[in-house]
C-alpha cells in the first residue's frame, strides 16, 4: 500500500504525518510515546495497520516539531486539533494508543464536534502513582541520555516477557543510536505527563468509544484503564494475559478496532 508523507504548518506549529489507504472516510492514528519519530517506521506501521486502509483514508501523526518547554498532554491535544483543522478533517475516526490515547481523549473533550468515534488502547484518564513512577524513570533516563537504561526500561515495561524474549533484540536494535535531540524530545514529552488528568470530564465525550487494554499492563496497571468505562456510549474489551503493548502483540486488537470503526 502506497505511503505518502506530509508536513502541517499552522499557527507556528509544525507536525509531520504519513497517509495511506483506499477509503474516503478519515481515520487518524495517534501513536504512543516513541524514542524515535514514527515517520522512520512508516512502511512497517502502514503494513501493520493495512486492514484500516481497506476502508479508510488513514493519517498517522507524529508529535509536533520543536517542542515547547513544559509541554502538557492538553498542549499535545490542542496541537493535534490544529493538525486536523489544517488538513480539513472532520467526522474523524480516531485510533489513540497509550499517550496517543490520552491526546485523543483530551481532543474529544475539547472538540467533540470533530470526532466521529474513537478506539482507545492501553490508555487512561489519569495516571496512578505506579504509572507516575515509571514516567519519572523514563524522564530521568532521557534527561541523563542513558541509552541502554532507557531502552531496557521501555522493553521491560511495555512488552510482555514472551514477546520480549522473541523480539527483544530487534526492538533494542531499532531503538539504538538515540541522538541528543531525541533524548531531549522524549524528556519534554514525559516532563509534564504526570499532570494529565481528565477523569472529571469523561461525561463530555460525546462519540462512541471502544476501550481495549491488557490485564497485565505494567505501565498503567489494571485499574486506571477501567475508569474509562465511565464514558457514555463506550464498550470495553480486556485481553487476558496481555501487557501494555497488546496493540502491537496481537492482531486481534487491530481486528476488533477495525470492526468497531467499520460498524459506526
Amino acid at each position: 500500500m502506497a505511503v505518502e508523507t506530509g508536513r502541517i504548518v499552522k499557527d507556528g506549529m509544525e507536525m509531520e504525518y504519513f497517509r495511506f489507504g483506499k477509503g474516503e472516510k478519515p481515520l487518524a492514528v495517534i501513536p504512543g510515546l516513541s524514542v524515535k519519530s514514527i515517520l522512520l517506521y512508516k512502511d512497517a506501521v502502514a503494513d501493520a495497520l493495512s486492514l484500516f486502509g481497506e476502508g479508510f483514508d488513514v493519517y498517522v501523526f507524529d508529535r509536533r516539531a520543536d517542542l515547547p518547554d513544559d509541554y502538557t498532554v492538553a498542549d499535545m491535544a490542542n496541537d493535534q486539533i490544529k493538525a486536523f483543522e489544517a488538513l480539513g478533517l472532520k467526522d474523524i475516526s480516531v485510533y489513540g494508543i497509550s499517550q496517543g490515547g490520552m491526546i485523543a481523549l483530551t481532543s474529544a473533550v475539547i472538540r467533540p464536534d470533530l470526532i466521529r468515534c474513537m478506539v482507545l488502547g492501553s490508555t487512561c484518564a489519569r495516571l496512578d502513582e505506579t504509572s507516575r513512577a515509571i514516567i519519572r524513570e523514563w524522564n530521568a533516563l532521557a534527561a541523563a541520555k542513558d541509552e541502554d537504561g532507557l531502552i531496557e526500561a521501555f522493553v521491560k515495561g511495555v512488552y510482555s516477557p514472551s514477546f520480549a524474549e522473541l523480539y527483544g533484540d530487534a526492538i533494542r536494535g531499532s531503538m539504538k543510536g538515540i541522538t541528543d535531540t531525541e533524548f531531549e524530545r522524549l524528556a519534554v514529552l514525559t516532563g509534564k505527563m504526570n499532570e494529565y488528568d481528565v477523569s472529571g470530564r469523561l461525561g463530555e465525550v460525546k462519540c462512541p468509544v471502544l476501550i481495549m487494554c491488557g490485564d497485565k499492563d505494567m505501565v498503567l496497571g489494571s485499574e486506571t484503564p477501567m475508569e474509562l468505562s465511565a464514558i457514555t456510549n463506550s464498550e470495553m474489551y480486556v485481553f487476558e494475559g496481555e501487557g501494555h503493548a497488546v496493540y502491537d502483540e496481537t492482531v486481534k486488537f487491530r481486528e476488533k478496532a477495525n470492526e468497531f470503526f467499520s460498524g459506526i
